[in-house]
């Protein structure tokens, strides 16, 4: 992989995705151990997303649409190849950006996305009782996003050199013709294209909304997540509805004083006497 210069290296291993890239080995170990003991089939039922297993053990099934990111069928090991190479070359330039919390949520987020996205596209052709194994979901998210961080960078596509972003649009326009085949032919293929374009998405969205990030630029000041920011954006609402109302309530005490100077407190009203009577006590209360 190149980024803007004429010679080609392979990333640093970065620790979000270290981590990210144990789990989903110790994962696959577990799964084939398991597999040869239990006799069970070879894709791991019990960690996949499917809509049925949601609703399994009184809601426990809902830890699914994150076991099913770090399971891989042991009988496809190309599959967790594949992804783990993704994770690897993309996932590290995306946590150059985002920070270690970041990329974690990147990774989880992408996958929960990509999961709903391919089981009601599946629903929608017929596929009820899909269930969905494997880290494609985020690994398109990283995939993406790191084309969107650095479209130009060269890298090698078995023996071809792309710029990233040609392999990026490349593999998203692939996954949505095949999304449009599986409609026109019937559900079946056998793989997540629609985990891919959910991941995908995310991927885009997260970059050029700026979520997740977790880390302080060159300048020291912080770019604030997608939670920090939404929160923030809470509070500046809040702050603003509060000194709207204080400003409204002073208005109408300056109105109230007015009215007494000119005609007396014997002119107010009940519901201005009450006001006054408030404010003078509120007063008191801040002193």
């Amino acid at each position: 992989m190149s980024y803007g210069t004429p010679s080609f290296r392979l990333p640093t291993l970065t620790p979000a995705i270290k981590h990210l890239l144990i789990a989903n080995a110790v994962v696959f170990v577990l799964n084939m151990l398991l597999v040869g003991r239990l006799s069970q089939p070879s894709q791991g039922a019990w960690l996949a997303f499917s809509w049925s297993g949601l609703w399994e053990g009184y809601g426990l099934g809902l830890v699914r649409i994150v076991t099913y990111q770090f399971a891989h069928a042991f009988a496809d090991p190309m599959h967790f190849v594949m992804n783990m190479l993704v994770l690897y070359f993309f996932g590290t330039m995306a946590e150059a950006r985002l920070g270690y919390r970041g990329t974690l949520k990147l990774y989880l987020i992408g996958g929960a996305v990509g999961a709903l996205l391919h089981l009601g596209l599946a629903s929608l052709q017929g596929g009820y009782d899909a269930k969905l194994v494997g880290a494609s979901g985020a690994c398109y998210a990283f995939l993406v996003y790191a084309a969107a961080m650095a479209p130009r960078a060269t890298v090698i596509f078995i023996v071809f050199p792309l710029q990233l972003w040609v392999l990026a649009a490349g593999l998203v326009a692939l996954g949505l013709y095949a999304t449009f085949v599986e409609f026109a032919t019937g559900y079946g293929s056998g793989t997540a294209h629609g985990a891919h374009l959910g991941g995908a998405a995310l991927g885009l969205l997260a970059y050029r909304r700026n979520w997740f990030v977790d880390w302080q630029d060159h300048a020291g000041v912080e770019r604030p997540g997608f939670v920090r920011g939404l929160m923030a954006r809470v509070r500046q609402q809040r702050l603003a509805r509060d000194r709207a109302r204080q400003q409204g309530r002073q208005e109408r005490l300056d109105a109230i004083l007015d009215k007494v100077k000119q005609q007396g407190i014997g002119a107010l009203s009940p519901a201005e006497r009450r006001f006054l009577e408030q404010a003078s006590k509120d007063a008191q209360k801040q002193r």
